[in-house]
This record gives C-alpha cells, sequence and structure tokens, in this order.
C-alpha cells in the first residue's frame, strides 16, 4: 500500500462511496423531508388556530416548554 497509493485509494474508494452515498441517501430521504414536513406542520397549525404567524417566526420551538 505505501508503495503504490494509487492503487491502495482506487482499491478503498469503492467502500467509501458507498458509505458518503448511504449517508447522504439517509438525510436526503429520510432526514430532510422530515425537518420540512415538521415545519409545515407548525405552519398549517399555526394558520389554523389563527396564530399570527410573526410569532412563530421570531419563536420557532413555541411547543418546546423550557
Amino acid at each position: 500500500m505505501l508503495n503504490h497509493p494509487y492503487i491502495s485509494m482506487a482499491f478503498i474508494l469503492p467502500f467509501t462511496l458507498l458509505f458518503v452515498v448511504g449517508i447522504f441517501s439517509l438525510l436526503l430521504n429520510i432526514v430532510l423531508p422530515l425537518i420540512l414536513a415538521f415545519w409545515l406542520a407548525g405552519w398549517v397549525y399555526t394558520l389554523i388556530v389563527d396564530r399570527p404567524v410573526k410569532n412563530y417566526y421570531q419563536q420557532p420551538f413555541w411547543f418546546v416548554r423550557y
């Protein structure tokens, strides 16, 4: 491996690529839609109960009690 670094990196590349693609897949397919859905649900709830949307933007975690 020390004598042929490019061949070693070419051998390791597919495994690291699979790892990175897996992480990005989780982020883009699960985490990001979950965050957007949570934000949209709070926004729609604010509209339904007729609370000022301005308060929602000033205190985005109004539903969490400290």
